[in-house]
């Protein structure tokens, strides 16, 4: 998809947009191509004639043009994300959520984070433990924010996308822990997202430290975080025992998830949601993207 300079074309795509009053199929097919072909830049030419179409046919014309373009720009925008070796997770999670809301805006999804962010920064210091690092959190997060999981057992998009979830304050384990990993980062604690016994967590890793609390052949993993649990810290001794737990009831999944992976969590959720709705337009971009992040 090119890119062009809307300066040099702005007359060719005007005229292009007034011959979509034609009635001839292959004459729209052919300006449709066209108008595609200019790539993004088009947008917001497009999305002023449909402001302006005089007719119900002209304006289903544009809208069928606008949605191929957006879809296009959305894919595009997911290789390219996939390839960044330093990728930022709020940027792919901004991305899928502008599937549901195509005029998300990147600037309040940002400044609302910053906010909860500085909120736990100003209860941090240097001289805490980890531990008390990830109270501090759950004590902003939960009880100062207000956060919760939804109760319903169905997944809905409105708990998944990023500006949903920031607006009402409730979203399901995925959206939420991936959130609290978020304010993580940013407050320098390494967390790491884990499957394990069928459930999503944050592991914090410190060999030393476990070695000591736990004995020589303990794991590397110091303590545990179940943000469905509002935060709760789980001990390894307590974790091995919901995994043997677990492992009566068949096939356990324990690996380290990756940006990629949590976000394809949330495809995966998105995609149920628009399949039990009908929503075939976006059910069909969520397939899309999903296709992209095969093998991850």
């Amino acid at each position: 998809m090119i890119e062009s300079d809307m300066t040099t074309n702005g007359p060719m795509i005007d005229a292009l947009i007034s011959l979509l009053d034609d009635q001839d199929e292959l004459v729209f097919n052919s300006v449709k191509e066209k108008l595609i072909s200019f790539g993004s830049s088009v947008l917001p030419r497009l999305e002023d004639a449909l402001l302006l179409a005089d007719s119900t046919e002209h304006a289903k014309k544009l809208e069928e043009i606008i949605t191929v373009l957006k879809k296009e720009i959305i894919v595009q925008r997911m290789k390219q994300w996939i390839s960044f070796e330093k990728r930022n997770i709020i940027d792919g999670w901004l991305l899928v959520s502008s599937i549901h809301h195509p005029n998300i805006s990147k600037e309040k999804i940002e400044n609302s984070i910053q906010k909860i962010c500085r909120e736990v920064w100003l209860e941090i210091s240097e001289s805490m433990t980890s531990l008390e690092k990830v109270a501090v959190i759950n004590h902003i997060l939960f009880k100062i924010n207000r956060f919760e999981i939804t109760n319903s057992d169905m997944p809905n998009v409105d708990n998944i996308v990023l500006d949903k979830l920031l607006f009402s304050k409730t979203g399901d384990v995925y959206s939420l822990t991936i959130l609290y990993l978020i304010i993580a980062r940013n407050m320098h604690l390494e967390l790491s997202p884990i499957m394990l016994a069928n459930k999503l967590l944050l592991v914090y890793e410190d060999s030393l430290a476990a070695s000591i609390a736990f004995g020589t052949a303990a794991e590397k993993y110091l303590f545990y975080i179940n943000v469905a649990h509002q935060g709760a810290v789980i001990s390894p001794k307590e974790v091995q025992f919901l995994y043997d737990k677990s492992q009566k009831y068949g096939k356990i999944v324990t690996r380290i998830e990756t940006d990629i992976s949590l976000i394809k969590k949330i495809l995966n959720l998105m995609y149920l949601t628009y399949t039990n709705e009908g929503e075939n337009e976006k059910l069909l971009l969520t397939e899309d993207l999903l296709a992209l992040l095969e093998g991850y």
